[in-house]
This record gives C-alpha cells, structure tokens and sequence, in this order.
C-alpha cells in the first residue's frame, strides 16, 4: 500500500535517524520500523494531521525501544520518590509495558534538558544512587543547596512534563540563518564561520534574538538536550555574538528576515529615478577625471570597465554612509575580537528553503561591501592589494564562487578565497613558481573559472591578469579621486535622506543596545547602489554590457595594487 505523503518523508526520516544512531544500518532499520507504524496507523483509517512530527514522536519511542534492547537499560519512572527501576525489574517488564511507558521516556528527557547546575545534582542522586551528603562532598556546595537545587530539577522536570507544547517546531523544522559582517574579520574567517553550516548555533542564536533565555528555555525550544547547548552558548558568547545577563542569554546583533530586506526598495528605486542627478553628478565628474589618467588610458576594455564599476560601487558605497553619519552625528565603532578582527556582526533568517528567482528585486539589488585583502613580501611582491565588491545584482558568474567542490572545500571562508586570489593574482604578476613559495597547487585549477568571470584572460596561451592593476603611485591617485567624490556625493545628497529615512528604522529587540544606527538603517538603502548603476547604464553614464543578461558576464568591480 502507497502513501505519497508518507514517501515523501522518507529522506527526512532517515536523516533524523541518522543523527540519532550514528551508523546507516541502524538509522535504516528506525526509518523502516517507523513507516511500517505509519503505514498501519492510516490503515486503520486515521488521519495524521502534522506528519513530520507525528512520524518524529514514532521514531523517538521505536529509538527508545530499540535503545533499551540493545544495553537492557532501566527505566525512569515518576513517582512520588522519582526512583529509578532497578536492571531486573525493567527486564520483567513486556513490550506492550516498555511501549506503554513513554513516561520515562519524557522524563529522560527532561533531566537532559535541564542546566548543569541542577542536571548534575539529579543524575548523581537519583541516576547514580549518591545521598545528599555524598554529592555536597563531591561539588564542594552545601547540603542544603543540593537539597534545594534537588527540589528545583524536580519541579522544573514536573513542570516540562505538564507542558510538552515546548517541543515546538524549530525542534524538527529549524531556521536557518546566514551572519554577514562589517569591518574587518577574524583570523579564521569570523564571525561567519562560527555560524555557517551548523544549525544548532544558528537555531540557538535566533531563540535568543528575541528576548533573553535560559539554557534551559533554549535546551527546549530546540529539542537538544542542554549538555550538548552549553558548549556552543559559551564559544558563542566568547566570541561576541551572544551576550550573558545573570543566567539568560541573548544574541547580541541585528537579524533581519528577507521582508525587512525587501521592504523599502521600491520606495529607493523611485527615489533614484526622480533624483539621479543627485546621486550621479560627483560621480560624473569624478569619472571624467578617471578617464584622463594614463593608468585608465593603459587598461584595456574590460579592465576599464572593471575600474569604472569599481569607482562607481565604492563612491556610492562610501558616500551613502558618510551622509548617513553626518545626518545622524554617529558613526559605527567596530570593537576589537578575541579572533583578531575588528567586525559588526548582522544577520538574517530563512523559515524556509529560500528561492532567489522568488525575490527578484532583491537579488538584482544585492552587493557586498567592499574587501580588502594585503599581502607584504609574497612571491615577489612587496606589497599586494586585491579591493573588491561583490555585485551579486548581475545574474551572472560570481568569481568567489568557484564551481569545483575539490578547490572549494579548501576555503573555510571568504577572507579564504580572498587571500587565495590576491596571492595567485601576484604569482601572475610577477611568474614567480607556484611551489617555491608554498602556493597551494590545487588553487591552480581556478584560472579556467576566474578566465569566465573576466578576471583573467588568456594572451599568448597563458593566463594573464584582466583586471585594472595599478601601482603605488597610480593607486594613491584613485584613492584620492575616491575621497573628492564620494565626499561631494554625500553633500549632494544628505538632505534628501535626512527625509527619506524617516520611519525606515528596523524595530529591533529592546534589549538589545548593541546595534549601531547604521545597521537598524542597513535596509532603508540597501538598493540605492545598484538603482543608481543601473540608472547610470540606462543613461550612457556606464558602458551597459547587457550584465542583467545571465548570458553576459559583467567584469568584477575590482583593482590589484601591487609594489615590486
């Protein structure tokens, strides 16, 4: 008999189970004792509402049983003494008792749940059979506190019993959540890479957005017992992306959900339209000064292109946020990390699998803020640069984004890539040997994906740089054209957004007294940048290489500065 319903949680169970048995044999056989209940459930002619958690509450009681077969464990009972059943009598004990016991199942549960202050006080009396006396002695506390934090787990195990609606849906259909950053990151790559790919730390973090919690409240809430919280809790909030205020915890940056993102960019689209000389005369003149120097002159098309691109993210980038600042009198101040990094953390939050062709004016509006990489005495090189922002609004090939899982897998994060770049753009530069200054070989099977996204070409059958590569002396004189420009820019237009910003602040949680204005602002314009390149195209301002065509590579807002 087939149920499609239920075919289509097969892939889904057999991951849980996974995470619970630890080996594929044993998560296949929980996987197959779980659907075979289903399966005889419906047969009966009953009806399963919410299927994934009724098939999740099936294969915790089938693991339960499957666990007490396989080490003959005994079983918590609550009673009026909370005693555990010795091995002998949960051995005399039937299927159909061990089955009907899902007490003892929930209340496992509960002390695993618990925070350690009070788990470790149960487990040792009621679990390992120590008396009062004995486990003082051992912690170093005072009788009656171990009375006391006794009488606590109780209650708060009695109380988890009665209210069993905590086991929500973040317990078996989490969020996921992505933590971007301003300023400069960690040594490995932080504050995103103690976030990225690990649902439990991104679980746990947007729990504590809201308001303050507990362990405990958040051992609940994501389903895992509080033993296995602790860990990630304490990195989380030496690293600072948490913050402990007596025994709660809250995340201690802004998160944003994609409607935040997405709520005021048509206003910022007709914004630009109406007032695109505003935002484009600095730039105009600034252009023009760009295109009289011999190093614009020297670059070939795409290089220009990319050196124009660049120009224009970086004095629009730069001259929003000085207007900002001079608007609002502040300026974000980026705290020194324990990882080495000087970084503003911010995040935003999926419920669901998140498709970009569903939110197409947010993705033709996305760009990162600009990266800088430096190098001191590589291959050659006394100094080497590498500035880029990522335009993610053209619907094209993203050069950090290398397609090859065996190159791809060496990065732990972008400052990785970043780095990798900047070094392989110096051994281009200079021929130096790859090897003679312990290059990673691997890297090199980069050059064909970095030859599509137009940072590299091919000259004479050898790779060559593509992109605009500037001196010393020639980047001095760009850094200066940047500062006139994007400073006249913000002239231009402060008034203007000293108006339009009103009423854009994202609400934040009260609690929260961390975040700069600059981020609670972050999404009043977010799209001007690339409303006004766009604008800018449509108008001859900027050479319109058909870049919103998937077909058409646009070259990468990107200079390389280097010093022999």
């Amino acid at each position: 008999m087939r149920n499609k319903n239920l075919e289509n949680q097969i892939d889904f169970l057999l991951s849980a189970a996974l995470q619970k048995c630890g080996n594929i044999y044993d998560a296949e056989d929980l996987t197959q004792e779980t659907l075979l209940a289903a399966l005889a459930f419906l047969a009966k002619g009953n009806i399963i509402q919410d299927m994934r958690a009724w098939l999740l509450t099936v294969m915790n009681r089938k693991f339960n049983d499957m666990l007490r077969k396989k080490y003959r464990q005994p079983t918590v009972f609550m009673g009026c003494d909370f005693d555990l059943a010795d091995g002998a009598a949960a051995e005399n004990l039937t299927e159909t008792e061990l089955e009907a016991g899902e007490e003892s199942w929930n209340v496992r549960r509960q002390v695993a749940y618990l925070a350690k202050t009070y788990r470790e006080v149960i487990v040792r009396h009621y679990m390992d059979g120590q008396g009062i006396a004995e486990i003082a002695a051992a912690l170093g506390i005072p009788e009656g506190t171990v009375k006391s934090r006794l009488h606590f787990g109780r209650e708060r195990i009695r109380k988890g019993m009665d209210d069993m609606e905590k086991y929500s849906k973040q317990s078996y259909s989490p969020v996921t959540l992505l933590v971007s950053n301003s300023g400069m990151s960690g040594r490995g790559g932080e504050p995103a890479s103690l976030v990225d790919g690990d649902l439990t730390v991104q679980n746990i973090l947007w729990l504590a957005y809201k308001k303050p919690l507990t362990i405990e409240e958040i051992s609940q809430a994501i389903g895992i017992p509080s033993a296995y919280i602790e860990p990630h809790i304490q990195k989380l909030v030496g690293a600072g992306l948490m913050r402990q205020t007596g025994t709660r915890y809250y995340t201690d940056f802004m998160i944003s959900t994609i409607a935040d993102k997405e709520k005021h960019i048509p206003a910022q689209k007709q914004l630009v339209h109406e007032h695109f000389d505003l935002f484009w005369n600095a730039i105009r003149n600034g252009m023009k000064k760009l295109r009289e120097t011999q190093f614009y002159r020297d670059c070939g098309f795409d290089a220009r292109n990319s050196l124009e691109l660049y120009f224009a993210f970086h004095c629009l980038d730069y001259g929003i946020y000085m207007a900002f600042c001079d608007i609002f009198g502040a300026e974000q101040i980026f705290p020194d990390r324990p990882d080495g990094g000087r970084w503003i953390a911010f995040g935003t939050v999926h419920f669901s699998e998140f498709h970009p062709q569903e939110h197409p004016d947010l993705m033709a509006h996305s760009y990162s803020g600009e990266r800088h990489t430096y190098f001191n005495n590589f291959a050659g090189c006394k100094t080497a640069e590498m500035h880029v922002y990522s335009a993610e609004g053209f619907p094209a090939r993203s050069y950090d984004r290398p397609p090859y899982a065996s190159v791809s897998v060496l990065f732990r994060s972008c400052t990785d890539r970043d780095a990798v770049f900047t070094q392989l753009l110096c051994l281009l530069k200079t021929g130096v040997d790859p090897e003679s200054v312990g290059f990673n070989t691997e890297y090199l099977k980069l050059i064909p994906w970095l030859t599509e996204c137009k940072i590299l070409r091919e000259e004479n059958g050898k790779p060559a740089i593509n992109i605009p590569v500037l001196n010393r002396t020639q980047a001095d004189v760009l850094r200066e054209l940047c500062a006139q420009t994007r400073a006249a820019l913000a002239k231009d237009v402060k008034e203007l957004f000293a108006a339009f910003f009103q009423g854009k602040k994202q609400e934040i949680p009260a609690h929260l007294d961390s975040v700069p204005l600059q981020k609670q602002y972050l999404y009043a314009d977010n799209a001007v940048l690339f409303a006004t390149v766009r604008e800018a195209m449509r108008q001859g301002e900027l050479y319109d290489g058909g870049y919103d065509a998937e077909a058409e590579q646009p070259p990468c807002p990107m200079i390389f500065v280097w010093e022999e």
